[in-house]
């Protein structure tokens, strides 16, 4: 099982509509609207590392994010 926070910038006004739209993508278990530096902060749990590169793809390609951060959990 591979586990990671994915931290998303996300254009202006548009944060919860991120969030929405990410927890439809699979191993996404979280989709929390943040304030401070990031906007949203999601939770993935995936089989393999492949799946969880598929998932930030898939992120990064929503037209309101600007920028991701993703921080595999190594000890749980």
């Amino acid at each position: 099982m591979v586990r990671a926070y994915i931290f998303i910038e996300a254009n202006k006004a548009r944060d919860l509509k991120v969030a929405e739209a990410i927890m439809a993508l699979p191993g996404v278990t979280r989709a929390d609207v943040v304030t401070g530096r990031f906007d949203v902060i999601v939770m993935v749990e995936v089989d393999e590392l492949g799946a969880l590169w598929d998932t930030v793809d898939k992120i990064q390609a929503l037209p309101a994010v600007v920028k991701t951060t993703t921080n595999v959990v190594v000890q749980r």
